[in-house]
């Protein structure tokens, strides 16, 4: 599944490659925290991998269009944060947010992908 709906037992996601091994800045693919058919979903999880020396900054917004910092925690160390510059897991509560981005803020080296999955 390389994006959009998809149905997990007891549950229903939007699934979406992020950045795809991207060597240089940049906004990416925006993960939708709404469906018209299901509503809001609960939680978005993104995976990062490929991060050499990258700063990823996760923001999201509810109108479209002015995106704002968002706190994210990282699964592995359980620390919150706006950007990280290392692989790893995050998930953030995305109930009442339009949209979702994993924004590649600063890059020097590497080929960094995330993939996004949102919840219910």
């Amino acid at each position: 599944c390389l994006g959009g709906n998809m149905q997990v037992p007891g549950s229903y996601g939007n699934y979406v490659k992020m950045q795809s091994a991207v060597s240089a800045t940049g906004d990416g693919t925006s993960l939708a925290c709404f469906d018209v058919s299901f509503g809001y979903f609960n939680f978005a999880t993104m995976q990062v991998t490929g991060i050499t020396t990258a700063t990823i900054t996760f923001e999201a917004n509810i109108d479209g269009t002015n995106w704002v910092a968002i706190l994210v925690k990282n699964l592995n160390t359980g620390v919150e944060a706006t950007t990280t510059t290392a692989n790893g897991l995050f998930r953030v509560q995305c109930t009442g947010l339009m949209n979702i981005r994993a924004r590649i803020s600063s890059w020097s080296s590497g080929a960094t992908t995330v993939t996004g999955i949102a919840t219910s």
